[in-house]
C-alpha cells in the first residue's frame, strides 16, 4: 500500500469538466483510441489489466513482490515523456500564430518548451517533422506574429521582466533581429506603467507591415495607436489619436483598413469601438452603447467581404439576445445568430477573443458558455456558425495550472490547410489532451505533436497514487484523459504499457486509492458514478466494474486503508476516513469501516479544536496507516480529541480495535495538522503543516521514537509551505507539497537521504500531491505542468540512476 494520503483545500484552481460520453479518441495524429479495462473497448488479462513485466532471471512475478529500490534511491533524473502535445513551461499560454506558404505554423505566447524541445516564447511546427525552436527565441511574451511574402517572420514581443509587447523583431530563418520598439512607458511612484505603450497586433497588407496598440511613438516616429512600415520608414495617420487601445486590424488594401478596440474616439472621429480608413478619411463603425469593452478581433467574411467583429459587447438591452460577435451591415452592427452568452443565457454575454473563417464554417473562441438565444445550449469556450445556426463542436477546458476564470481561449485563426487553430490556457480539447494549442478540421480535433514523442501526461491533476505490488500504479485525481485514453479521474498505468481506463471511471475527483490485490482497488474522494445514483465518494473496482460499498458515505473521502482476509472465513475490512457524517445509514463521523456487508462507525468520533472565540471547530481525517507490527490503525487529521471520552491526542492517534491511544503531545494544533503518514526505517513518520509537538519544534516532517516526536533533519522552506505527501523509498524519504526553497533551487518536492534534505533537481512547477516508489523510480503526481526542465502534466517520474 502507498501511504500518500491528503485532505487539503488546493490553492490552485482546477477546472472540473463534466464526464462526457465521447467514445473514442479523435486525435488522428495520435494513432490511438480508448484503451480501457472492463465495460469499454479493450479488456486485458480478463479485466485486471497488464500483469506487469515478466520475471527477471527466474525471479518472482511482479504481483508477488514489492518494488526493489537501488542502494542510493536519491540519485536520478526527471524522465521526459509525461507532457501533453503542444507548448509548456511555468503557467504557459498561446496567444499568437502565423502561417507560412510552405505549411509551417508559427506559435507564440509564453512558454519554454515546444514538444520536448527548449523554445523561448516562439516556435515553429509542421505535421511532418513536428516542433522546432527558432534560434534562442524571444525574451518575453510574443503577442502577435506576421509572416511576410518572402517568408520572414515578424513578432511583437515583450522584453525581459515586461508583460506588454513593446518590440518587434524579424526572423530570417537563422537569427532574430530587432526591428522596432515603442517608447518605454512613464512609471508611477510604485514603478508601474502609467500607460501601456503596447503593441497588440501586427499584420501585413501586401508588403506593408501594420502595428496597432496603445503606443504614441514607434522607433521615435509619432504614430498614435496605428503605425505602418513601408519597408524602411514608419509612419502614422495625421490627426489619429485613439483615446484607448487599438486591439485589432483587418485590411484588404492600403485604402481599406479597419481597426477595432476599446476606444470611443480616434480624435478625428467619434468611433465607439471600430473605424475604417478609405484612403482619405476614417469612418466610424460604432457600437450602439457607450458602456462596453469593445473589439478584440476583426476578420472579413470571404463569402461577401463583410467585416465581422469579436469582442465583449451587447447590441441591445431587451434581455433576449447574447452579444460579442457581430457583422457590419452597412449602417450598423448586427449580431451573428443573436450572439453568444454567459452561463446566465439571454440578456448576458462573455468575451469572444477571436473569430476565423475556414471552409467548414465561422469559428469563435473566448470566455462564453452558451449559444442559441432561442433555446440556449451550453458550450465551453468555442463554437461554430454554419448554415445559419450555432454548433457546439466540443469545447476546450483548462484543467491544470493557474486558471484565471473562464477566459481561457486567447487565439482563433484559420490556417491555409482549412483547419482552425485555437490557443490559450486550456489543457484539453473535447477529445484530446493538449497543451495550450489545438487544431480542428471541421470534424476531428488534433494536437500539434512531434512524431515519435511520447505524451503520457494527464488532462488535469493527480491527487492519489497507489501501487499494485511492483506491477503497476493507479493514478487518481481530476482529469478526463490520461495519455491518449479517456479515463475519467482514475486509470491504471505501467511504464511499458501506458494507461488503461477502469470502465467509465468516476464523475468528480479521486483523492485516495487502496489496492486490494488481484486487480481490485477501492477509490475515495468527492465523486459519484455518471448517473449519480449508484455510488458516492467511495467505490470498489472489482477488476471488471465499479461497485458501491453499501450506501456509500455522505462527504469527501480523503484516506483509505484495508485489512486483508487472514482465512477463508474472515472478511476483508476497508477503513475510510475523510469529512463525512454518515456511512450508508450509519452515523459515523469522519471514520468508518466496511466489512463487505455493512458499515460500522469506528472510534466514537472526534472533537475539534477551539477557535479564538472558544467555539469547537470541525473535524476531519486526512491519513490512515496500518501498523504492520501490531495491526493497529494510525489516524491523522484535524481533531483535538478522539473517542466518546475525549482523549486529547492533537491530530494523530492509534486505534487498537477497542480504544484510542495518544502519540505523546500529538502534532500541531488547529489548522496545523498532519496530512500523510508512512513507515520509514521502522519508524512512523508524519508530514503536514504542523510546526511543533507540544514544546518540541518539528517543522513539517516528524518521526515517532517510541516516546516522543522528533524532527527529521532540518527542512528549511520559504514562505508558507504546505507539505502534503510522503513516500519512503528504501533508505530515502520523499515529500511533496507546495514548497519553496531558496532562489534558483527546486520547488514542491524534496528528498532526505538520512542526513540532508535537498530539493529534487529543479522540482515541479506547481503543487505535488502524491508520491509512489516503483522499480524504475518515484512517480510524482500533482497540479504541475513541468518537472525539471521538461513538460510533465499531472504525472512525472523521477527515474533512478542506472
Amino acid at each position: 500500500m502507498t501511504f500518500t494520503r491528503r485532505f487539503v483545500p488546493v490553492s490552485i484552481a482546477v477546472a472540473l469538466s463534466a464526464c462526457g460520453s465521447d467514445p473514442v479518441l479523435t486525435d488522428r495524429d495520435g494513432g490511438a483510441g480508448d484503451a480501457s479495462i472492463g465495460d469499454a473497448e479493450v479488456v486485458v488479462d480478463g479485466g485486471r489489466g497488464d500483469a506487469g513485466p515478466p520475471p527477471v532471471d527466474g525471479g518472482p512475478a511482479c504481483a508477488t513482490r514489492d518494488p526493489e529500490f537501488p542502494e542510493d534511491p536519491t540519485a536520478g533524473a526527471w524522465r521526459q515523456g509525461y507532457g501533453n502535445p503542444g507548448v509548456g513551461g511555468d503557467l504557459p499560454n498561446v496567444n499568437s500564430i502565423g502561417f507560412a506558404a510552405d505549411g509551417t505554423v508559427y506559435i507564440g505566447g509564453e512558454f519554454t518548451t515546444a514538444g520536448y524541445q527548449a523554445a523561448r516564447n516562439i516556435a515553429a511546427w509542421d505535421g511532418a517533422t513536428g516542433w522546432r525552436p527558432m534560434g534562442e527565441g524571444l525574451s518575453g511574451r510574443v503577442r502577435s506574429i506576421a509572416v511576410a511574402s518572402d517568408g520572414r517572420v515578424f513578432a511583437a514581443y515583450a522584453g525581459n521582466d515586461d508583460w506588454e509587447a513593446r518590440r518587434i523583431a524579424s526572423w530570417d530563418g537563422t537569427a532574430w533581429t530587432d526591428l522596432a520598439a515603442t517608447d518605454d512607458p512613464e512609471l508611477d511612484s510604485s514603478g508601474f506603467p502609467l500607460e501601456n505603450d503596447a503593441i497588440e497586433e501586427i499584420a501585413f497588407v501586401g508588403d506593408t507591415l501594420f502595428a496597432v496598440g496603445s503606443f504614441d511613438t514607434i522607433e521615435g516616429v509619432e504614430a498614435h495607436g496605428v503605425a505602418r512600415l513601408d519597408g524602411t520608414t514608419w509612419s502614422g495617420y495625421a490627426g489619429l489619436a485613439p483615446d484607448r487601445t487599438v486591439e485589432a486590424i483587418s485590411a484588404t488594401s492600403l485604402t481599406d483598413v479597419c481597426i477595432g478596440g476599446s476606444f470611443s474616439t480616434l480624435g478625428v472621429v467619434a468611433s465607439r469601438g471600430a473605424a475604417c480608413w478609405n484612403g482619405t478619411a476614417w469612418q466610424a463603425r460604432p457600437l450602439p452603447f457607450e458602456h462596453y469593452i469593445g473589439f478584440y478581433d476583426l476578420q472579413r467574411d470571404p463569402a461577401d467581404g463583410s467585416l465581422v467583429g469579436a469582442g465583449d459587447f451587447m447590441l441591445d438591452d431587451t434581455g433576449t439576445n447574447g452579444g460579442s460577435i457581430a457583422r457590419w451591415v452597412g449602417d450598423r452592427w448586427e449580431l451573428v445568430g443573436r450572439g453568444v452568452m454567459s452561463v446566465f443565457g439571454p440578456g448576458s454575454t462573455s468575451g469572444v477573443r477571436g473569430v476565423a473563417f475556414v471552409p467548414s464554417g465561422m469559428y469563435v473562441g473566448g470566455a462564453f458558455r452558451a449559444i442559441d438565444a432561442e433555446e440556449p445550449r451550453p458550450v465551453n469556450a468555442v463554437a461554430r456558425w454554419r448554415d445559419g445556426e450555432w454548433d457546439d463542436i466540443g469545447g476546450v477546458y483548462a484543467e491544470v495550472g493557474f486558471i484565471g476564470g473562464d477566459d481561457n481561449v486567447y487565439l482563433v485563426a484559420g490556417g491555409p490547410d482549412g483547419s482552425v487553430y485555437f490557443g490559450g490556457l486550456f489543457t484539453r480539447s473535447d477529445s484530446v489532451a493538449v497543451s495550450h494549442i489545438v487544431r480542428y478540421d471541421g470534424t476531428y480535433w488534433s494536437a500539434l505533436r512531434t512524431p515519435g514523442e511520447e505524451y503520457e501526461g494527464v488532462a488535469g491533476s493527480v491527487a492519489a497514487l497507489e501501487r499494485e505490488a511492483s506491477c503497476a500504479i493507479y493514478v487518481g485525481g481530476t482529469f478526463s484523459y490520461a495519455g491518449p485514453i479517456r479515463a475519467n479521474s482514475i486509470a491504471r498505468y505501467t511504464r511499458d504499457g501506458g494507461y488503461q481506463a477502469l470502465g467509465q471511471g468516476v464523475s468528480g475527483s479521486v483523492r485516495a486509492i487502496e489496492s486490494l490485490g488481484e486487480g481490485r482497488i477501492v477509490a475515495g474522494g468527492a465523486f459519484s458514478d455518471e448517473s449519480g445514483t449508484v455510488f458516492r465518494n467511495v467505490a470498489l473496482w472489482d477488476g471488471s466494474q465499479w461497485r458501491a460499498l453499501g450506501g456509500s458515505v455522505d462527504g469527501e473521502v480523503a484516506a483509505l486503508e484495508s485489512v486483508p482476509m487472514d482465512s477463508p472465513d474472515s472478511r476483508e475490512l476497508i477503513y475510510v476516513g475523510g469529512d463525512f457524517e454518515n456511512a450508508g445509514e450509519v452515523p459515523a463521523e469522519d471514520f468508518a469501516m466496511w466489512d463487505g456487508e455493512v458499515w460500522t462507525a469506528v472510534g466514537g468520533g472526534f472533537t475539534g479544536h477551539l477557535d479564538v472565540w472558544g467555539e469547537e471547530t470541525g473535524t476531519s481525517v486526512r491519513a490512515l496507516l496500518r501498523d504492520p507490527a501490531t495491526g493497529d490503525l494510525i489516524v491523522a487529521g484535524d481533531f483535538r480529541a478522539a473517542g466518546p471520552d475525549g482523549l486529547v491526542v492533537n491530530n494523530i492517534a492509534r486505534w487498537d480495535g477497542e480504544q484510542w491511544h495518544a502519540y505523546g503531545d500529538g502534532l500541531g494544533a488547529r489548522s496545523q495538522v498532519p496530512n500523510a503518514l508512512t513507515f520509514w526505517n521502522g519508524r512512523l513518520v508524519a508530514v503536514g503543516d504542523f510546526q511543533s509537538s507540544g514544546e518540541t519544534t518539528v517543522r513539517h516532517v516528524a518521526a515517532w521514537n517510541g516516546t516522543a516526536w522528533e524532527a527529521v533533519g532540518e527542512l528549511t522552506l520559504e514562505g508558507f509551505p504546505h507539505v502534503i505527501a510522503v513516500e519512503a523509498v528504501g533508505s530515502a524519504l520523499y515529500v511533496g507539497g507546495s514548497m519553496q526553497f531558496g532562489e534558483g533551487q527546486g520547488t514542491h518536492v524534496a528528498v532526505y537521504d538520512g542526513t540532508t534534505w535537498a530539493p529534487l533537481s529543479d522540482g515541479a512547477s506547481d503543487l505535488v500531491e502524491a508520491l509512489v516508489g516503483m522499480d524504475e523510480g518515484v512517480y510524482v503526481g500533482g497540479t504541475f505542468d513541468r518537472t525539471g526542465t521538461s513538460p510533465s502534466v499531472g504525472l512525472s517520474l523521477w527515474q533512478f540512476a542506472p
